[in-house]
């Protein structure tokens, strides 16, 4: 059931038209591109609350913004639902804190280019609230691109060997793009539809072209796997978010995967259906041991990387794949895990890219091998750090404990004991990288500051208060995990 609701556009509508603003005022008032940035975002942030609470306050019914007038199927529709409410405020809230945050570093590295990147910025949120809201499968393909290519020039901005990062990212992406696109190509000459909803209901009436329904669903799931990352299309993240500037990598990381994987759920469980995709499993096992595969993978080449950032991008590897092994079980408890981790993965890699911000712009430390410049100067980061790391590692009550938690007893409940064993051995994987970088913070030898050398004390303020935000969301989505499964998530999950 549906009702007309002007909520869902505007929750694209704000950050779309505060890029435009930033971009025609910001170059005369050049102070006003963040000011812009910040109240719009807090607006949008307000909006995304009173939207979740809407949505969840009427149960069995979606709110959708009909554009121009035109009725879908005809017409692009844009919708909001449980699912797709909590992930636009977590992209709203995330990205809020994560800009208010990194102030400073924009300041330091991007000198004279703040109304550029706030602009970027802002197109990139819009980008990634229109792939949230989406109910047409080409309007999803334009928002990707949107979001795309702001991420393109974001990753570009940064220093040495950010363009050629920027340029891989662009033609894996664009790739993936295409992949997408041509697939949608393919459902569309099966169906004769682009509406999201009444793509499903055809496809529930029985598939006309069989053939060219699943090609046209293996060219969408690749085509998506190349958006979050799900190994082995996973190469332009480890270069993109190590060489990013600070705010974009910590923009970026947290959300630009974790509304890709937002994207293959709709797609696959609202689209295709989960009568069909467990009928006739192809797809699913493709997506459960492809992220089988990432969770182990990624968390050993996290291991045994130096690089603070790149490490993190290869956990991001990890925790995405950890996602789609719960999409792949496609059973209650691995949906559950699915769901719970895009929140979990959020919060932590939104609290870590700030910790490896602040050691990088405060303390001039990029690699793991530095960090005991850190010990004692900066205790709220550690701390911060401790509790994030912790959460990544899976002890409970912290947040990223009951994500795994789920998604194992998925894979045990399906009798999937190869599945179960590569989360536990990513868990492994995630013990030795996090501890790695424990151990530096508190355990390895202090080295001498030379003569008349101050010590450096803490971060910038907004970066540390921002990244304990993003650490104490993780205790308290810990200690009231079972509320927000009850409430929220079971209520965001796909109809058999």
């Amino acid at each position: 059931m549906s009702t007309a609701s002007n909520l869902p556009i505007s929750l694209f509508l704000v950050p779309f038209a505060a890029a435009l603003i930033i971009t025609c005022v910001g170059w005369y008032a050049r102070g006003s591109a963040r000011i812009i940035t910040l109240i719009s975002l807090a607006g949008v942030s307000l909006l995304s609350v009173y939207a979740l609470v809407t949505v969840l306050a009427s149960p069995g019914q979606r709110h959708h913004t009909a554009m121009a007038g035109w009725m879908p199927p005809l017409g692009i529709e844009v919708v909001l639902d449980p699912l797709s409410a909590v992930v636009a405020m977590l992209v709203a809230i995330t990205s809020l804190l994560v800009l208010w945050g990194t102030g400073p570093s924009v300041r330091a590295e991007l000198p004279g280019r703040q109304t550029l990147f706030y602009a970027m910025a802002m197109l990139l949120i819009a980008g990634m609230m229109g792939i949230v809201v989406a109910g047409d499968l080409f309007n999803l393909f334009v928002h990707i691109e949107v979001a795309a290519i702001s991420s393109y020039a974001l990753v570009a901005a940064g220093g040495r060997g950010a363009p050629r990062a920027a340029l891989r990212y662009l033609i894996i992406g664009s790739l993936g793009a295409s992949l997408y696109l041509l697939g949608v190509g393919f459902l569309y000459a099966a169906t004769g539809s682009l509406n999201m909803a009444d793509v499903s209901a055809r496809l529930a009436e029985g598939w006309p072209e069989p053939r060219l329904v699943l090609v046209g669903s293996v060219l969408i799931l690749v085509g998506l796997g190349v958006k979050m990352g799900l190994f082995p299309l996973h190469g332009w993240m480890p270069a993109a978010y190590s060489r990013a500037p600070i705010a974009a990598s910590a923009l970026m990381a947290p959300l630009m995967t974790k509304v890709a994987a937002y994207a293959l759920i709709r797609v696959m469980f609202w689209v295709f259906g989960a009568a069909y995709l467990i009928d006739d499993r192809f797809i699913l096992e493709v997506v459960l041991w492809a992220g089988a595969a990432a969770v182990m993978l990624g968390g050993v080449m996290a291991f045994i990387q130096t690089d603070i950032r790149r490490l993190l991008a290869y956990s991001s590897v990890s925790q995405v794949g950890l996602v789609a092994v719960g999409v792949g079980l496609a059973n209650a408890q691995g949906m559950i895990g699915s769901f719970l981790h895009i929140a979990n993965d959020a919060l932590m890699k939104g609290a870590l890219f700030l910790f490896a911000g602040v050691a990088l712009l405060r303390f001039g430390v990029r690699n793991v091998e530095d960090l005991p410049k850190l010990r004692g100067q900066a205790p709220w980061t550690g701390l911060v750090v401790v509790v994030a790391g912790l959460s990544l590692v899976g002890i409970p009550p912290l947040a990223g404990f009951f994500g795994k938690w789920y998604v194992l007893m998925g894979s045990l409940a399906a009798e999937r004991w190869v599945i179960a064993a590569a989360v536990v051995i990513g868990s492994i994987a995630t013990v030795g990288y996090v501890f790695k970088i424990l151990e530096k913070l508190y355990y390895a030898p202090v080295p001498e500051l030379a003569e008349g050398v101050e010590p450096v004390r803490e971060g910038p303020t907004g970066m540390v208060i921002a990244s304990v935000v993003f650490a104490a969301g993780l205790i308290v989505l810990g200690l009231y995990n079972a509320s927000v499964v009850d409430w929220v998530i079971i209520p965001a999950m796909p109809s058999e």
